[in-house]
Formats: C-alpha cells, structure tokens, sequence
C-alpha cells in the first residue's frame, strides 16, 4: 500500500487541487463574484500550495532515482508528479490571467 500512495502521491495532489479549486470557486460565486480579487487570491495561494507540495514529491523522487538506480515506482512517482505540477500549473493559470 506505502509504494501505491509512494507512486500516486503526485497524482493524488492534482486530484485535491482540481477539487479543491472547483469548490473555492463554486463558493466564491455563491457569495461574491467568482472574478472577486479575494477569492481569486484564495484560490491562487491554494494552487501555489498544491504547486509547492508537488514539486516536493518530484524533489523527493528525483533523489530516490539518483540514490537507488532506476526505480520503477521511483520513476512512476517523479513521472506522476511532474504531471501534477504541470496540471496545478495549468489550471491556476486563469486565476493568474483574471478569466
């Protein structure tokens, strides 16, 4: 079970962040404006959080591939990971442009 979450951590992250930004801006436009500078600051701060602990997982096993050789759960973890920080990236990216 430790090497499944060890090798879907990344893409675990990506799935709190999707949800966790669909609901900051569901209740963002219940109770202001989805386009409201706080909310839009919230959801910001909670993808650059969601950013910081994905790129975390990716430090982690980048380090455990140049410390044990080649991994299969070490590579599948950094591949998930890079996946996640690049998703977090991209959909942060209209809160970033204000759309």
């Amino acid at each position: 079970m430790k090497t499944w979450i060890w090798m879907t951590g990344g893409l675990i992250v990506w799935a709190f962040h999707f949800i966790g930004v669909y609901l900051i801006s569901s209740v963002a436009d219940v109770v202001a404006t989805a386009d409201d500078v706080r909310w839009r600051m919230a959801g910001l701060a909670f993808s650059g959080g969601c950013a910081l602990l994905a790129a975390t997982l990716l430090w982690a096993a980048v380090t455990q591939l140049r410390r044990r050789g080649s991994g299969f759960s070490d590579q599948v973890s950094a591949f998930g990971s890079a996946v996640s920080l690049i998703a977090v990236a991209w959909q942060a990216l209209p809160t970033v442009i204000g759309h």
